[in-house]
């Protein structure tokens, strides 16, 4: 083989699949399939695994590492990322952020306490927004939820619950508010159709424009894992 791979087997799979990632290439394959099968199938997809390996490490040197580098982006600018023996807090003249936390720098602890507060810097914001366009736009929603995520930037369920990404706070603010407006037009539309569409244009005419900027920079916004 040209490569190393972890295989996973299961009785429940019908065929075998490739999954590239930040930790390596995974193989998944059905319950007794035959192994030099397998191998010979493996290494003629030898040329893709590699691209994809040269694709994943591109995206990765392109995620913020804030314990690393000692610096974070917030609302499209780059802040100071500081230890804080007292308390957390944002300084938006100063460009600074202050973490306290016990947990050392770059693990799983530490990350969770730059979300909590990335968290409120968001809420912080988003908030009077959300008031304003609710009005504006006749949108009732139940329930404002902030966390990370890894494939949407937000989302409104049946059961009127608004979520939004924690890692839109690295995003410019006219960005954030077409993620707003996005999802309070699904209180009338569910469905991404024409209709849907012209809700968001009245309201945000620049949210193509908020569309380019997180397909291109998107990935940018994301923070490295331990």
């Amino acid at each position: 083989m040209s490569f190393d791979y972890q295989l996973s087997i299961s009785k429940r799979r019908q065929s075998v699949a490739i999954k590239v990632t930040a930790n390596g290439v995974k193989v998944f394959a059905p319950h007794g399939i035959d192994r030099q099968w397998l191998e010979t199938w493996l290494k003629s997809k030898s040329s893709w695994v590699e691209d994809k390996k040269l694709a994943v490490s591109a995206q990765q040197q392109q995620i913020q590492s804030p314990f690393c580098h000692k610096e974070i982006q917030i609302f499209g600018e780059r802040y100071q990322l500081v230890l804080s023996p007292c308390r957390s807090y944002i300084d938006h003249d100063a460009k600074c952020i202050g973490l306290k936390t016990r947990a050392q720098p770059g693990t799983e602890g530490a990350r969770k306490a730059l979300f909590k507060l990335l968290n409120q810097i968001l809420l912080s914001y988003v908030k009077p927004v959300l008031a304003e366009y609710s009005v504006l736009m006749n949108s009732q929603y139940q329930e404002l939820k902030i966390r990370e995520y890894k494939r949407r930037w937000g989302s409104l369920s049946s059961n009127g619950t608004l979520a939004l990404n924690s890692l839109l706070v690295g995003a410019p603010k006219w960005v954030i508010d077409y993620v707003v407006v996005h999802e309070l037009a699904h209180c009338h539309v569910m469905a991404h159709n024409q209709a849907f569409w012209q809700i968001v244009a009245r309201h945000y005419p620049r949210y193509q424009e908020a569309q380019a900027y997180l397909r291109q920079y998107g990935v940018g916004l994301q923070i490295e894992k331990p």
